[in-house]
């Protein structure tokens, strides 16, 4: 059996959403990144600084974990859209953790397509072996129950394949 890890970050809930989802479907350890100086959620002004924080390729520093990733077969990775890429405590995240090694999936959450967000993601995990990739719009504004039976297919679809 696979030992199998999910690493997501979420600040409004909606990869949350499908981090929880994925936990339930399958037999996971969760990790979910937490900075030390989180933005306000519910701030008018996380748009900004969180878009600053993207396009300036910023790392955050995050709250300490004791879970080490990379004894695992497979991370699933997943992150909000933030100005079109991946969000800083992802970014924060892969730059302490080389995981060119590693079967990866990736998951992206965002109120667009999410396009751009997932090649620069796929972009920086392009020494890893990405075995998965899906992106989820707007899960708590676009029918929970239908974005959590898709997140439960999509992960069992890739334990089956690993």
């Amino acid at each position: 059996m696979s030992k199998v890890l999910i690493v997501y970050y979420s600040l409004t809930g909606n990869t949350k959403l499908i981090a929880e989802a994925i936990t339930e479907s399958i037999n996971a350890d969760v990790l979910e990144l937490k900075p030390v100086k989180e933005l306000n959620a519910e701030s008018g002004m996380k748009y900004f600084w969180g878009g600053f924080q993207a396009t300036m390729k910023r790392k955050p520093k995050l709250k300490d974990f004791d879970i080490d990733p990379l004894i695992y077969d497979l991370i699933i990775i997943g992150t909000p859209v933030w100005a079109w890429t991946y969000s800083p405590p992802i970014r924060s995240f892969l730059s302490k953790f080389d995981l060119s090694s590693k079967k990866v999936a990736l998951w992206t959450s965002s109120d667009g397509d999410g396009v751009k967000a997932m090649s620069r993601f796929k972009n920086t995990l392009r020494n890893s072996n990405i075995i998965g990739e899906i992106s989820f719009i707007s899960p708590k504004k676009h029918g929970v129950d239908e974005a959590k039976e898709k997140a439960i297919a999509w992960a069992n679809e890739i334990i089956q394949n690993i």
